[in-house]
């Protein structure tokens, strides 16, 4: 067969894939590969239809051996950057991208999948030089508008995300991510009927992605919300989590999952019978930032980032490698019990290895505070590892955390998956709090408990103690903490809220949906008690008793 031929099969395969007859156009590829077992274009072609079955491995393989034949093939070194991307392997994707620039720096191709990968690793100012570069080669391309339109949102530039996902739209006027970017700007800016008018009728699309209609409907029944039409709102919240749960449940089947409720109930278990340290060691210990999610960790974040002698860690798994080597597991928590001296150095260095990977920082300031609310998960191996840590325990309503928590669209583990239903939410929620009452009842650690309603209440008053506890002074920054979030890549979903001035608004909004919570709250009343909030009243319209 000689070169045209080949090609004109190539076309004719390319068209029958297009026309979702993956099986005939597979068969004349794999003839192809028969006849040029090593012909670049047609493992370029195979590699695709492997892509599109989301075989990964098996597409890189096959653009792996195209490129030994053709090293400078554009359309090979991009794919197999991309599959690089998709395995996590993100090094190896990004030179191939470049390689791929560097042969040929018109290829805009590259140069846009480059982009995404930057920001996906939230490299905003790589990402975003990249997409402009983009867009002057191609200024119709409406994904390369979109997503710079996404870090532009994020980046809280307004208008400029306005303009940008404007332009996606008038290219393609049903662009997901451009809807998506106009929709959270409309929400900013408080226009709740525009997001309703920009996400709804997405929400009728039959081919709309499980995730996508989650997110969308989580948006719109934000809207609603702020509407005061909550009947409407809960039941797009209902929806978009039944739709979260069925997608994700099959992977969370797994007891022995990090942050799983067997792993807490272990940890809950571990706590009377525990070998705490009490050795205080002179070695450089952090203070952790704990809580349940959306108890205002993400304020408090910032409030202390804003002081000079301070550098917060937001949300990263600097104590995954504790997590390894002592499971929370019957065997693994005895196994941390009774740890060698050797083997807890060794995790302490490893730790402030992972904190300087994350942070770039060659000198971090003189006190290191660590935010991850689960990191109560990590209580016991915190206590071995840095025994004189200090904690910051956030609260806030119980029942306001956990509606909150039933609202919001996470990234998704074990943890965040008992969100998804308002019973096994508030379940968590005690099982989160019995460990750090636990703990706290053992002594130890010196723990210091902050309210999240107190804050907005008396704000210099609690920021005052909280800042005593840490044994600094007081700066005056920490009442600009607003100006110092605007800086910063904030990657919880408060966000674009902690920018804002402090407000009520959010305290007892729980009570708005009494008549859907119906009894699953109940595990929260002996936590509402104990910290103090007004008693939970079920409203007597007799809507809704069941747990959701």
């Amino acid at each position: 067969m000689n070169q045209n031929n080949l090609a004109q099969q190539l076309q004719y395969a390319f068209q029958l894939l297009q026309q979702g007859q993956r099986e005939q156009a597979e068969q004349i590829g794999r003839t192809l590969l028969a006849q040029y077992p090593n012909q670049p274009d047609v493992l370029n072609f195979l590699g695709q239809i492997e892509q599109g079955r989301h075989q990964f491995e098996k597409a890189l393989r096959c653009y792996k051996k195209g490129l030994k034949s053709a090293p400078g093939h554009l359309q090979l070194l991009n794919n197999a950057g991309w599959m690089e991307k998709e395995l996590e392997n993100f090094m190896q994707a990004e030179k191939l991208f470049l390689k791929a620039l560097k042969v040929d720096s018109r290829y805009f191709y590259a140069r846009q999948n480059l982009a995404i990968l930057y920001q996906e690793q939230r490299k905003f100012a790589k990402a975003k030089r990249l997409y402009l570069e983009v867009i002057r080669q191609q200024p119709n391309l409406a994904d390369a508008l979109a997503n710079l339109s996404t870090i532009l949102e994020k980046e809280h530039q307004l208008d400029e995300a306005k303009s940008y996902a404007g332009r996606a739209m008038e290219v393609n006027p049903n662009h997901r991510v451009a809807r998506l970017t106009l929709a959270n700007i409309a929400t900013r800016n408080n226009a709740f009927e525009e997001v309703i008018r920009l996400l709804t009728p997405f929400l009728q699309l039959p081919q709309l992605h499980p995730m996508d209609r989650a997110v969308m409907a989580g948006k719109c029944a934000y809207a609603y919300q702020e509407l005061g039409e909550y009947e409407a709102a809960f039941k797009l919240y209902q929806n978009a989590n039944q739709l979260l749960y069925h997608h994700y449940e099959p992977g969370m089947r797994d007891p022995g999952m990090i942050y799983s409720p067997a792993a807490f109930r272990a940890i809950e278990a571990a706590i009377p019978d525990f070998n705490f340290s009490d050795v205080k060691n002179e070695i450089r210990e952090p203070v952790f930032l704990i809580g349940f999610p959306r108890s205002g960790t993400t304020l408090l974040d910032q409030i202390l980032f804003s002081h000079s002698q301070i550098t917060v860690l937001e949300e990263k798994p600097n104590l995954v490698d504790a997590f390894t080597e002592f499971p929370a597991t019957e065997q693994g928590l005895n196994a941390l019990k009774n740890a060698s001296e050797a083997k807890l150095r060794r995790l302490r260095s490893s730790y402030w290895a992972n904190v300087k990977r994350e942070t770039g920082a060659n000198k971090l300031s003189p006190i290191v505070v660590d935010k991850l609310p689960l990191n109560v998960f990590a209580l016991l191996h915190i206590n071995k590892i840095f025994p004189g840590a200090k904690i910051i325990v956030a609260l806030r309503d119980p029942r306001d955390c956990v509606f909150s928590s039933y609202q919001q669209k996470f990234g998704m583990n074990a943890a965040m998956f008992q969100m998804l239903k308002l019973h096994t939410a508030a379940v968590f929620y005690d099982q989160v709090m019995n460990i750090i009452m636990g703990i706290d009842a053992a002594q130890a650690f010196s723990m210091h408990f902050i309210k999240y309603e107190e804050v907005i209440k008396n704000f210099r008053r609690e920021v005052q103690r909280l800042v005593d506890f840490l044994d600094l002074e007081w700066e005056d920054s920490l009442l600009e903490y607003q100006a110092t979030a605007k800086t910063r890549d904030v990657t919880t979903p408060s966000a674009s809220q902690v920018i804002q001035p402090l407000y009520a608004s959010s305290i007892g909004k729980w009570k708005h949906y009494r008549s859907w919570i119906g009894d699953s709250f109940e595990p929260l009343e002996k936590w509402v008690e104990m910290w103090g909030y007004p008693a939970s009243q079920i409203s007597d319209s007799g809507v809704g008793h069941s747990r959701i």
